[in-house]
């Protein structure tokens, strides 16, 4: 799943209707919080599961520099934070701090290998001024190009959009999965579904949008089944 967006009531009805057990393994590509109105509720129940990995988002990010005191109220509102900040606000000092380093522990991004198929999983995909090709195979090595992005400027790679601007030329070395962009927005979609593009998958299928049809969406590795609420 990925830009829950602090619905933790459409995120409760998604375990429910993918029978969401102790047997699975769910990943979150980052975005749980802003915008909608359980927060950090929603962020709760996802740390209180082994089972349930929560990758960083740009909204994770606002977050965590929000409490460092490096993003200023007035900014995280103006993107979206202003209900998530108002939860935060009641925390006791002992409170923020372990969710500081909560949020700042986060990954951004995950490889997972189901079927045989590998996936890079993370949040908004590509840095384009990072290309790291393997050596006379022609393919980006993505994990070497994500990590060489978020050294050098981990807010531009969470809030990066390059994915969707690549040329056809350039090929990657694993299938990237992504949230951050709505699929409405891609070109050529314009619907609230998964995206399945060459080189890869959008899963952000505008939950925040849900007065406008958007909707969340759950993609089963497994076999490729989708799930919406």
């Amino acid at each position: 799943m990925s830009d829950i967006h602090g619905d933790y009531s459409s995120f409760y009805n998604m375990l429910v209707k993918i029978n969401f057990s102790s047997f699975d393994k769910l990943f979150i590509l980052g975005d749980v919080v802003d915008k909608g109105p359980d927060n950090l509720c929603l962020l709760g129940f996802i740390r209180s599961m082994p089972n349930i990995f929560l990758i960083k988002g740009n909204h994770e990010y606002l977050f965590e520099r929000y409490l460092q005191g490096t993003v200023s109220a007035e900014l995280w509102d103006a993107c979206g934070g202003s209900i998530t900040r108002k939860e935060a606000e009641g925390l006791t000092e002992e409170k923020k701090a372990d969710m500081f380093q909560y949020l700042r522990s986060l990954p951004v991004y995950e490889i997972v290998t189901v079927g045989g198929n590998e996936y890079f999983l993370t949040h908004s995909g590509y840095n384009a001024d990072y290309d790291v090709f393997h050596s006379g195979m022609g393919l980006i090595d993505i994990k070497e190009s994500v990590d060489q992005a978020v050294k050098a400027d981990q807010e531009r790679y969470l809030f990066s959009n390059d994915i969707h601007y690549i040329p056809a030329v350039l090929k990657f070395d694993k299938k990237i999965i992504v949230g951050h962009y709505p699929t409405f927005l891609i070109p050529g979609h314009k619907m609230y579904s998964i995206f399945y593009g060459e080189k890869f998958f959008d899963i952000d299928t505008g939950n925040e949008r849900r007065d406008e049809g958007g909707r969340l969406a759950c993609l089963r590795l497994d076999d490729g089944k989708e799930f919406y609420i």
